[in-house]
């Protein structure tokens, strides 16, 4: 059996995060993850440190079906504690338990539709300070608004910034610092900076978000895009296909012909 806590602590004069998470691994038979009786933490606070080590466990591919999980402790304030914060912890730790594993590549952060629709209503009625962009140029240019766009930073009022990006047909969330812009040599270069016009999310920097959906994927059930009501638009951010698709006010029947609509205060789609 292998012990191993994560400590997530960070202040800023505008934000907190703070979550303590203790597992212990063992080799099994089988992919098993439970949370403690004795573990503490609230009813949600338990689930996202259960999803958190299911998603570390499926990060480590073939070696995360040997290992059976056990969150022994959840640490977290009222104040300081944000949603994802828990299942960051969580995930961190049982890589640092399984031996470090993916933690190197950093973590993919939350696609459970329950956990994103708790990060939404969190938000809701925050102003959008602004959204950085990472983007692909190659000899100078770059492709249009998707096809150039990799990841895409919200910052929200009083909130950490959170990363947006795709995989496959997955939208996933997770609270993480811009990077810094990088060289690819022949292949070109990565620019990161705030969105600017005539890109989409540089519409909506200003704007509060006063309404939002979750987007499911029918498929896998996952996250699979965002239906955000900025000021007077409403603003789609998808991922089909390893692809972004991002568009003002998209038709009620095209979305939910795609996927299922779990909305938060978007009355005309509820």
């Amino acid at each position: 059996m292998t012990t191993a806590t994560y400590r997530l602590a960070r202040q800023t004069a505008r934000w907190c995060r703070f979550a303590v998470v203790t597992v212990e691994v063992v080799p099994a038979a089988s992919t098993a993850v439970q949370v403690a009786r004795t573990a503490g933490g609230t009813r949600v606070e338990r689930r996202e440190a259960e999803l958190g080590a299911h998603s570390a466990l499926r990060a480590l591919g073939d070696e995360g079906r040997r290992w059976q999980v056990t969150v022994t402790e959840i640490r977290a304030t009222e104040t300081d504690t944000g949603v994802g914060d828990v299942h960051e912890a969580s995930a961190r730790a049982v890589w640092r338990a399984a031996g470090g594993g993916p933690a190197r590549r950093g973590y993919d952060g939350l696609a459970d539709p329950g956990l994103v629709a708790a990060w939404l209503r969190d938000r809701l009625g925050l102003r959008l300070d602004g959204v950085t962009e990472a983007r692909h140029w190659y000899d100078g240019r770059r492709d249009g608004d998707t096809a150039s766009l990799l990841h895409a930073w919200l910052h929200f009022t009083s909130c950490p910034p959170a990363l947006l990006h795709g995989r496959g047909e997955a939208l996933l969330l997770s609270t993480e610092d811009p990077y810094g812009p990088y060289d690819m040599a022949e292949h070109g270069d990565v620019r990161v900076g705030p969105a600017r016009p005539p890109d989409l999310l540089a519409s909506v920097v200003g704007e509060r978000l006063t309404g939002a959906a979750v987007l499911v994927d029918v498929v896998t059930g996952g996250c699979g895009g965002l239906l955000l009501r900025l000021g007077g638009t409403d603003l789609l951010v998808a991922a089909v296909g390893d692809e972004w698709v991002l568009e003002r006010d998209p038709r009620r029947a095209a979305v939910e012909a795609r996927w299922e609509v779990r909305p938060e205060r978007l009355d005309n789609y509820s």
